[in-house]
């Protein structure tokens, strides 16, 4: 972050006087970026609301001005190098998927160890909220560890599956390569699929090369990629919508803003937060009519297959968990029994009984 300062020869003369100084005018420039592009929905709404209105606000309560320098597309830092990016200073605000930081992040990517979960992105992040209010952990691993800051969640749309074949069973994933963000692969290989590793904007040049067959993915990005030619088929199997973006702030960034401009970037980033649930909403709907338009293929995913692949991943969820606190020290079994219940508590019906005692 670099801070214009202007010359203070007035105010040093009324200081000599012994007398009070007004707050200066004075302007704050920040960078965001991230390694995703203005295609992605979690972008747009940064684009359009986020960036804007800090600078709004700070001009209408406060003295100073804020200039924002996006960097999009990874223009700045890579998909996976957004993390480090923030820490190190490189970018004051950091957006990104926690998803791609399974191992530093192994705890903020608690919602993909409860498959399953409400298709709703305004309840998954409303529970996750909730989770990150009831889990103090959450909050230190980021500020301790990574020298950054919190400052708003963003739900993904319904994880669903997109193919170059129709799948209507369990069965069908058995021995075949399905691409993923991490963390979500487990889904497919406790089901006998082969996981693949990649990020979001590598998934149309992987289904292209053939590097695999399917993809845990969402419907928004069906469209943005333009995957229709390659994987024509949208199997909507539900595993659900999830909150695991995150825009972060260098702690040094946000130490050196004046009170009042931390105040209202905190405000904005979560005035954003509560808008992302049902703009994530609208835009799932959006791209479910778009893509039906545009060519895809819906396949509706039978109900007892579904509830067989939920059977098969039962277990998974204390497995990973324990798993995780042994390798971390993160209390992932209280943090993922936490967002199942917050999540039960906003009237969904789980599929599946996750016991994690």
């Amino acid at each position: 972050m670099k801070l214009t300062l202007p010359i203070a020869a007035l105010s040093a003369a009324i200081v000599a006087a012994g007398l009070a100084v007004p707050a200066q005018a004075e302007t704050y420039r920040l960078k965001i970026a991230s390694g995703h592009n203005m295609n992605w929905h979690f972008i747009q709404i940064a684009h359009d609301f986020f960036v804007p209105e800090l600078k709004k606000r700070v001009a209408e309560r406060t003295p100073h001005t804020v200039e924002v320098l996006e960097g999009w597309a990874s223009s700045i830092v890579k998909a996976t190098e957004v993390l480090e990016g923030t820490q190190s200073g490189i970018v004051d605000l950091g957006y990104f998927c926690y998803c791609h930081e399974g191992g530093k992040l192994a705890l903020h990517n608690f919602p993909y160890y409860a498959p399953f979960a409400s298709p709703s992105p305004v309840v998954a992040n409303k529970a996750a909220r909730r989770v990150y209010d009831e889990i103090p952990e959450l909050h230190q691993i980021l500020e301790r560890d990574n020298n950054q800051k919190n400052l708003a969640i963003m739900p993904i749309d319904n994880y669903d599956l997109v193919t170059k074949f129709q799948l209507t069973s369990v069965q069908q994933v058995k021995g075949v390569k399905f691409g993923g963000a991490g963390p979500n692969l487990p889904w497919i290989e406790k089901a006998g699929g082969i996981p693949v590793s990649v990020t979001g904007p590598e998934f149309y040049t992987a289904f292209q090369t053939g590097l695999f067959e399917g993809g845990v993915i969402f419907v928004s990005i069906m469209d943005s990629l333009k995957l229709y030619p390659i994987a024509p088929y949208y199997v909507r199997v539900g595993f659900g919508s999830m909150s695991i973006f995150g825009l972060d702030v260098n702690l040094n960034s946000f130490n050196k803003l004046p009170k009042e401009i931390q105040d209202i970037l905190v405000e904005t980033a979560r005035d954003m937060e509560i808008r992302g649930g049902p703009f994530t909403q609208e835009i799932t709907d959006k791209f479910m009519a778009l893509i039906v338009k545009n060519g895809a293929t819906i396949v509706d995913f039978p109900q007892a297959e579904r509830q067989k692949w939920g059977e098969l991943l039962k277990p998974w969820p204390k497995e990973r968990a324990t798993e995780i606190e042994k390798e971390t020290g993160a209390p992932m079994v209280k943090t993922v029994k936490a967002m199942i219940k917050a999540v039960a508590d906003e009237g969904y019906v789980w599929p599946v009984e996750y016991k994690l005692d």
